[in-house]
């Protein structure tokens, strides 16, 4: 039980159904779609078109989306719905014009939106409601507007140069060029339509009809290269999840191109510690967190792209002899000094979670890439649009080179957890663009290592090494960041927290759902 002479939150415990996202309307959706006899499936594609409309900093239909779905106790299931690069996209075009990197608001970032494809095909394998009415509340709140809740608030202030940039965004996200605020009203007509259109014809206008052309035209206006074939060859993968056991338990990630290698990787790294035996919050830990950060980190940003354009084995970098020799390069006195990658860091993200009565579970994480995306808004649907091209490199011969037709390296990743009987446990996430594999870590260690509660683990202070900076948040103790220094780290203090995130922790003993929501965003956890 958390110290109650402390400012925090309990868990949230149910029976029938439970919830948790980052926005507070958007959980009280998911609820209310079950309430009504919809599913898990149904209420987190709901939840998050919700997320779509009041969460614009992070998440929309003109982004990408990956889930792990469990259904009837079988096996969980991953879905990949992120987006291709236009097919006439060529690196010798980035090589030849000096371009060394795809910058944020360039219509070069904008690949194929692939979220809207993948919510529909989600909903044809996996829905029980009828999917219209999945977009009657996102719908409500595009047309007749919604309250800017906090965190987004900041967000909004501190991108609007980006917003102001273009001239459709800056019309809808900007009320003449200054930030909406917190508690003002926030309407989006133009998208309120578009989703009308999603909710009656599912991908057909999206990503064959007008929907499409728009996105086409404007892109084509900035110097873009997309074109309507493109959206044709867009789809959403249906796989088998990647997996590793981890003290008795299966944690299952989404296969590349999603990173969720990386979590399987640093925890393989790190069960060989006696992590159970140093204090969560001393020196010891974070610096165990750091180095295998760096050995993962290292390992996804040179070897991992879309596996369609590579033939590399991933598993092999789960086998015993491979972890052992990366462990091996871990010294508790001193500091690992991995190639010098810069990689990019863009935070924001909306990660949700739903479990329903049949204890069926939904993982589900949707993205527009950095905050306010590409800052380009189409002309007529008012769809801003992600720019998660940014992840590719502009470098021959690398397993994530640009190229057309091709996914890149992503950042999202959904989390879900099975024990020996192959049930889900725990169904979770957490957001932060390049720092959810460490924040997944942190969570899966605070709850199976620490026996942390569900909130609590989401409390915890988190530190996030990257690009040579080791950034703590401002909870962690000064003494802690003093000693990691003297390990050799370059620990500073983080202007901001890093992520968020939410969780569902399924009891089967005792048949109750426990959730919980992180204070670092607006959201909270509901059930019934």
């Amino acid at each position: 039980m958390r110290n109650r002479h402390f400012p925090g939150r309990s868990n949230v415990l149910a029976t029938n159904g439970i919830a948790a996202t980052s926005q507070p309307l958007s959980s009280l959706e998911a609820i209310s779609i079950l309430k009504k006899g919809g599913n898990a499936v149904d209420a987190a594609i709901a939840a998050s078109a919700v997320q779509s409309v009041i969460e614009p900093n992070s998440t929309g239909l003109g982004g990408d989306c990956f889930a792990l779905v469990n259904f009837n106790n079988k096996k969980p299931i991953a879905i990949n719905g992120s987006g291709i690069m236009p097919q006439k996209t060529d690196l010798s075009f980035f090589i030849k014009n000096k371009i060394n990197n795809i910058s944020v608001d360039s219509p070069h970032s904008v690949t194929i939106p692939g979220a809207v494809h993948a919510w529909c095909s989600m909903h044809e394998k996996y829905g029980k409601l009828n999917f219209e009415e999945l977009f009657i509340t996102a719908e409500n709140y595009a047309r007749n507007g919604y309250p800017v809740h906090e965190i987004v608030s900041y967000s909004w202030e501190k991108n609007i140069k980006k917003i102001i940039s273009n001239k459709n965004t800056k019309k809808i996200f900007s009320k003449n060029g200054i930030p909406y605020k917190f508690g003002e009203i926030h309407r989006n007509i133009s998208l309120a339509d578009t989703i009308s259109s999603v909710a009656k014809n599912g991908i057909k206008d999206f990503y064959t009809g007008y929907i499409a052309e728009d996105i086409v035209k404007s892109m084509k206006e900035l110097g873009g290269n997309h074109c309507l074939e493109d959206f044709k060859n867009q789809n959403t993968l249906f796989t088998n999840t990647i997996f590793n056991e981890y003290k008795s338990n299966i944690l299952h990630q989404c296969p590349p191109n999603s990173p969720g290698i990386t979590v399987l990787i640093m925890m393989a790294i790190l069960e060989r510690f006696n992590i159970n035996e140093i204090d969560p919050l001393s020196a010891d830990r974070f610096h165990l967190q750091a180095e295998a950060t760096k050995l993962a980190y290292e390992i996804k940003e040179s070897l991992i792209g879309d596996p369609n354009f590579d033939n590399f084995n991933f598993k092999d970098l789960l086998k015993r002899e491979f972890i052992t020799n990366l462990v091996k390069k871990i010294s508790m006195k001193k500091i690992y000094k991995p190639k010098k990658i810069s990689v990019t860091a863009h935070p924001e993200t909306i990660y949700l979670t739903v479990v329903d009565k049949d204890l069926n579970a939904v993982s589900l994480i949707n993205s527009i890439c950095f905050a306010f995306g590409s800052g380009i808004t189409t002309n007529k649907t008012g769809i801003l649009l992600h720019n998660r091209g940014v992840n590719f490199r502009v470098e021959k011969q690398h397993p994530n080179s640009v190229e057309g037709n091709k996914r890149p390296l992503h950042t999202i990743i959904p989390g879900i957890v099975t024990n020996k009987s192959k049930e889900v446990i725990l169904s979770y996430g957490v957001m932060g663009g390049q720092y959810q594999p460490v924040g997944q870590s942190h969570i899966l260690q605070n709850i199976f290592d620490y026996n942390m509660d569900i909130q609590e683990a989401l409390d915890c202070p988190r530190a996030f090494y990257l690009n040579e900076k080791y950034l703590l948040e401002k909870s962690i103790p000064l003494k802690v960041l003093k000693e990691l220094q003297k390990k050799g780290h370059n620990a500073i203090y983080s202007e901001d927290t890093h992520g968020g995130g939410q969780a569902i922790f399924i009891d089967r003993e005792r048949g109750v759902m426990i959730a919980g929501s992180d204070p670092r965003k607006d959201g909270c956890a509901i059930g019934y």
